[in-house]
């Protein structure tokens, strides 16, 4: 079985879950025990600290993992030659959202499918942010494994939600899950419907294109997407709602270009 049948996105989102339900609840962020961070926990977790100052922080108690929080989360200077970048900022007007994403050049240069392919599904993705969430804050965030031979990407919004944006457009949903099966249809929230295949082809690229596996959570609707799977849809409780979107891959390295033409519509 291939390693990434083997690892669980929805459970690395479940940890920041229940990180932040804790840190809620108690007002004390306690990341002691914690032995490893992948983007799906991490950036989530990052943008929380961020947003609530006056939670109080304990930072890992193995140094590598403490220091590898505060690279991401900005306490720490960036060493060069590293397999990660740093949490992205994209900034709110789309006509500079190019240059933000310059970061990500250098890393598409081996084992991601090839420039062309990588940054099809990440603009795509950012494409939806922009169109659609009306968000205030999103982020970018990938890494590369060595050694389990695949690449992490975190992309996460604080808009309105896949399932809201269907709802101001007067399309009816019948709960968040519903809306991430519609907009796996194909489904547009444009008035025009000229354009809806971004999410769809994006989902396609990374799963049949790349091998690869993708995890979506937006409000309480959840998809898990493989070619061991398939698509599945689910709600999740209170407790691990995503108030925005949040979409996560996994993408085993490759060893020429994907071509992303065989997948997109």
């Amino acid at each position: 079985m291939s390693v990434l049948a083997e690892l669980n996105l929805v459970d690395d989102y479940y940890q920041f879950a229940r990180l932040k339900s804790n840190a809620c609840r108690k007002g004390h962020l306690d990341l002691s025990n914690e032995t490893w961070f992948y983007p799906t926990s991490l950036l989530p977790l990052g943008i929380f600290k961020m947003k609530h100052p006056e939670i109080r922080v304990t930072r890992p108690k193995d140094a590598a993992v403490c220091n590898y929080f505060d690279i991401i989360t900005g306490h720490r200077e960036i060493m060069p030659g590293k397999s990660y970048i740093p949490i992205i900022n994209m900034p709110k007007r789309e006509d500079e959202r190019d240059k933000a994403l310059e970061q990500l050049n250098d890393f598409c240069s081996t084992r991601v499918g090839g420039k062309t392919a990588f940054l099809y599904f990440i603009g795509e993705l950012v494409d939806n942010i922009y169109e659609h969430s009306r968000f205030s804050t999103a982020y970018i965030m990938a890494q590369k494994y060595e050694a389990k031979g695949f690449t992490e990407v975190c992309i996460i919004d604080d808009g309105i939600s896949i399932p809201k944006s269907y709802e101001n457009t007067g399309i009816k949903v019948n709960s968040d899950k519903h809306a991430l099966e519609l907009a796996l249809m194909g489904m547009s929230t444009k008035v025009d419907k000229e354009r809806g295949h971004g999410l769809r082809s994006s989902v396609r690229l990374i799963t049949e294109g790349y091998q690869g596996t993708c995890f979506i959570v937006s409000g309480n609707g959840v998809l898990e997407a493989n070619n061991y799977i398939g698509k599945t849809f689910s709600s999740i409780d209170e407790e691990r709602v995503y108030s925005g979107t949040l979409i996560s891959t996994r993408l085993p390295f490759q060893r020429g270009d994907v071509n992303v033409y065989d997948y997109v519509e």
